[in-house]
């Protein structure tokens, strides 16, 4: 229970951060394109870190890690109350992605070393997303959310300070040595590809939202639902063919991409919520149980999920905010769906049962 506790603590902590920051941007003057800058400077920071502390992860004490990482996550959720233009939310956002980071790697080996179920576990990270989308709706006022966010993974930082010293096999890691991408660029590169392309689509998302009538509280809510229906979903799969799990869920996620475009007005985009919920609890928990499962550094092989997730989030968010920028909104839908099509397809043809 304490590690569920973290789990959901700490990301219902990012995504009550997360959720406005679009319309924050926009409020400090920051265009289309300078929202997508913003947002893929939080992902390259949080790609680099977590890629160094997944490493970190297979030699380390991983207790040390995951408190070092809360501390951290603490103190970089309070500096964003000091953002006052599109540069300094920037920096803030980047500090943020940097401490946010060190951890995941590190909590999962404790999921790992402990004997827990993963997809109940990465279950909790859907609940807090959630959590953190309907908080949102409530609070409203930027400073007050992010000083929430503060408070929770404070108190998430004390949880974790009783957790037991779990044994797990300890490697020498090379932290340039990209063998680990090489031998699962079949999970890795076809999930690049979706997330960038649902980046591009998030980028853009809560003002698409407010040009189809929805107003802050709406927009949070319509989120909550894709992680609410996740943590039903994930808690289902275990036991289950990973490889075709991940398969189907890069083409359902790109069929729920093309469904935001008809609607007019925001009362019909729950649907497509839900095959988003779908798609991604497909590929979380496929995709890190295969890593889990082929790999001897399990650490920096789950762990490099967030990094690919946060490589994605880059590139994606600058894709999404020129062309919605240059071509408008359904254009960024578009190219979000045809992305996640491609991942599909690489998926297909080279993610096998034994690779």
């Amino acid at each position: 229970m304490k590690l569920d506790a973290i789990q959901f603590l700490t990301n219902a902590s990012i995504m009550l951060s997360m959720v406005f920051i679009p319309l924050l941007a926009e409020d400090l003057g920051a265009s289309c394109m300078q929202t997508g800058i913003i947002l893929s400077v939080y992902g390259l920071c949080l790609g680099a870190s977590s890629y160094i502390f997944s490493k970190a992860a297979d030699a380390w004490s991983i207790k040390r890690l995951l408190l070092t990482g809360l501390a951290c996550s603490a103190a970089a959720y309070l500096l964003q109350a000091f953002a006052d233009d599109p540069l300094t939310l920037g920096l803030a956002r980047g500090l943020l992605g940097i401490a946010i980071g060190i951890y995941p790697a590190a909590l999962i080996m404790h999921v790992y070393g402990m004997k827990r179920s993963v997809s109940k576990f990465i279950s909790f990270c859907a609940l807090g997303w959630a959590a953190g989308f309907i908080g949102a709706a409530f609070i409203g006022d930027y400073d007050l959310i992010f000083a929430t966010s503060s408070a929770l993974v404070a108190i998430s930082f004390v949880i974790a300070l009783t957790l037991p010293e779990v044994k797990v096999k300890r490697l020498n890691v090379s932290y340039l040595s990209l063998d680990t991408v090489r031998a699962n660029w079949a999970v890795y590169v076809p999930f690049l590809m979706r997330h960038a392309g649902a980046s591009a689509v998030w980028v853009i998302f809560p003002l698409y939202m407010t040009s189809l009538g929805a107003d802050k509280f709406w927009i949070a809510t319509i989120y909550a639902i894709n992680p609410l229906m996740q943590f039903f979903m994930m808690r289902r799969l275990d036991g289950k063919d990973m490889v075709s799990v991940v398969k189907y869920g890069h083409l359902i996620s790109a069929i729920a991409f093309l469904s935001f475009i008809p609607p007019t007005i925001f009362y019909y985009v729950p649907p497509g919520m839900v095959l988003v919920a779908l798609s991604w609890s497909f590929l979380y928990v496929g995709s890190t149980e295969l890593l889990l499962r082929r790999n001897e550094d399990k650490a920096a092989s789950a762990g490099l999920i967030t990094t690919v997730i946060s490589l994605a989030t880059v590139v994606g968010s600058l894709i999404g905010g020129a062309v919605s920028q240059y071509h408008g909104f359904v254009a960024a839908l578009m190219v979000g769906a045809m992305m996640c099509f491609a991942g599909f397809l690489i998926s297909a043809k080279y993610l096998t049962r034994t690779c």
